[in-house]
């Protein structure tokens, strides 16, 4: 994911991004607003997937992205597993989820499409 993209899901203006071995965070300056946004890319990401299931949230299914796709409809989190890696985007901001369901199904299919 670019910083534009990050910037554009979050609709904030945000600091360059720190990236980790599998992972990169963006965050809004500390002046607010508050809002962040995370990429995992690997087994993390996976069993962020899993832990979000065994704590009962609402899974949506995202068809047509990727082998497989699901959105959680109580989280902004959204994961995506094409040709066995998996991807997790999860955005940190202020504002009912629902909100939020269509940028992270849009860039969603942007990231698949790099896998």
């Amino acid at each position: 994911m670019t910083d534009q993209e990050a910037a554009a899901l979050a609709r904030l203006k945000l600091d360059p991004k720190r990236a980790g071995e599998q992972s990169c965070t963006w965050t809004a300056p500390v002046t607010g607003p508050t809002g962040q946004v995370e990429v995992y890319v690997g087994d993390g990401a996976k069993k962020m997937l899993d832990i979000e299931r065994q704590l009962g949230h609402e899974l949506e299914t995202v068809s047509g992205v990727g082998d497989e796709a699901y959105l959680d409809t109580q989280a902004n989190e959204i994961f995506v597993q094409k040709t066995g890696t998996w991807v997790a985007i999860r955005l940190v901001l202020l504002n009912d989820p629902k909100e939020n369901h269509k940028p992270l199904k849009d860039l969603i299919r942007v990231v698949a499409g790099r896998l």
